[in-house]
């Protein structure tokens, strides 16, 4: 049944990693250059836009979260493999997340010149996909519910 409420946590988590797609996550700034980080690319505001350094790493993580959430969805009948796929998602929305936060920070932008001691400051609109996150949980403890229901239904009494 597609009018669960586990069905609008999965919509929801599925839908907020799509609207990451289009959001800046963070200013990278050096007292030379601005730049701005989002899930495709980090790229330089200055009217120059010397500096233009691919992140399509967040943005494959990011949609592929968000294909699995609606992918999930339509497998209502199959709870076990729903929890599997809940499971599953929950860890790539993780990894989306430190990838976003930490590796390409720490990692990947310190091994450019012009971004060494960068000061990133991160927008309030990153937190959105921790409730993508949340959305997984929750759904996936309300599918672990309807099959404990549908379980001891079945049982011989």
């Amino acid at each position: 049944m597609i009018q669960r409420k586990q069905t609008l946590y999965l919509f929801f988590a599925g839908l907020i990693p799509l609207v990451l797609l289009f959001i800046p996550f963070a200013d990278v700034s050096t007292n030379e250059i601005t730049c701005k980080y989002n899930a495709f690319a980090l790229h330089e505001v200055a009217p120059n836009n010397l500096l233009n350094l691919s992140t399509i790493w967040n943005a494959i993580l990011l949609i592929a979260t968000s294909v699995l959430s609606f992918i999930t969805i339509f497998l209502y009948k199959r709870r076990k493999v729903q929890i599997k796929l809940i499971s599953l998602n929950m860890l790539i929305i993780l990894v989306a997340i430190c990838a976003i936060m930490y590796i390409y920070p720490s990692f990947v932008f310190q091994k450019i010149p012009k971004l060494s001691g960068a000061k990133i400051d991160f927008n309030y609109t990153i937190l959105i996909s921790f409730i993508s996150a949340i959305g997984l949980f929750f759904s996936k403890k309300a599918i672990m519910k309807d099959e404990a229901l549908v379980r001891s239904a079945d049982r011989l009494r």
